[in-house]
C-alpha cells in the first residue's frame, strides 16, 4: 500500500506530539504522584486484574521489554502502588496488582478527564468512532511486527462480527453481548476478549477494511 511519504510524516509528526503532551500531563499532574508514563500503562493495565498479572504477561500485553517492566514495577513498589504474591499456579512465579493506594490512584487515571481526555471529548462521536477505527488498525499493525502480544482489541476478538448488523448507524455485532454497535463504541482493551485464530482474524482484518466508511 503506497502512501504519499509527506502524508506519513505528518501523520507521524502529529501522533508524536500528542504522546508528547501525555507525557508532560503524567509528568505535571500535582495532585497525583509523580509517574513515567510506562508507570502508568503498567497501573491501568492492572486495574480490575484482581487475581495480578505476571510481569512477563505485562510486558507482552505493553508491548516492552521484561526488564523494562522490571524497572517500573520495582518503582511503583517502592511508592506502595503494586505489590507482588507468589503465584498460586507456580511457586517459583510472582503475580503483581494493585494495592488500595494503587487501586484508587488506577481510577484517577481512568476518569474521563485524565490525560488526553478533554481533547478527546471535544471530538463529535462520529470523529471519535473514526479515530478508533484507526487506532484498532494501528494496534492490530503492532501485533503483526512483534511490537506488542495480548491485545484486547475489538478488531482480534472471535465475539467482533464487523459489518455484520444491518443497522447503519451500529453496523457491527458483538456476539459476546449479542448486541450491534457503532465505531464509537469499539474497544482497545475489553475484558471479555477472546483471542481468535489468525486465519479468522486476517478474515475480520478484511471485512473491517473493506466494509467500512470511504
Amino acid at each position: 500500500m503506497d502512501v504519499d511519504p509527506q502524508k506519513l510524516q505528518q501523520a507521524r509528526i502529529g501522533i508524536e506530539r500528542l504522546s508528547g503532551l501525555l507525557r508532560a500531563q503524567s509528568w505535571a499532574a500535582n495532585d497525583a504522584p509523580a509517574l513515567h508514563p510506562a508507570q502508568r500503562s503498567l497501573l491501568l493495565a492492572l486495574a480490575g486484574q484482581a487475581n495480578g498479572l505476571r510481569s512477563g504477561d505485562l510486558a507482552a500485553r505493553l508491548g516492552v521489554s521484561a526488564p523494562t517492566i522490571s524497572d517500573s514495577l520495582r518503582t511503583l513498589e517502592g511508592k506502595g502502588l503494586v505489590q507482588r504474591k507468589p503465584d498460586p499456579h507456580d511457586g517459583r512465579a510472582w503475580r503483581m496488582s494493585l494495592t488500595r493506594a494503587g487501586k484508587t490512584l488506577a481510577r484517577r487515571l481512568q476518569d474521563p478527564a485524565a490525560g488526553l481526555g478533554p481533547l478527546l471529548q471535544a471530538l463529535p462521536e462520529r470523529e471519535l468512532g473514526q479515530l478508533l477505527r484507526v487506532v484498532q488498525l494501528m494496534m492490530r499493525e503492532a501485533q503483526q511486527r512483534g511490537l506488542a502480544s495480548g491485545l484486547r482489541t475489538c478488531l482480534g476478538c472471535g465475539f467482533f462480527r464487523p459489518y455484520a448488523s444491518t443497522d447503519p448507524k451500529q453496523p457491527h455485532f458483538c456476539a459476546y453481548v449479542g448486541a450491534p454497535f457503532g465505531d464509537a463504541a469499539l474497544r482497545v482493551d475489553c475484558a471479555e476478549h477472546k483471542p481468535q485464530s489468525e486465519e479468522a482474524l486476517a478474515i475480520a482484518v478484511q471485512r473491517f477494511r473493506d466494509a467500512g466508511p470511504s
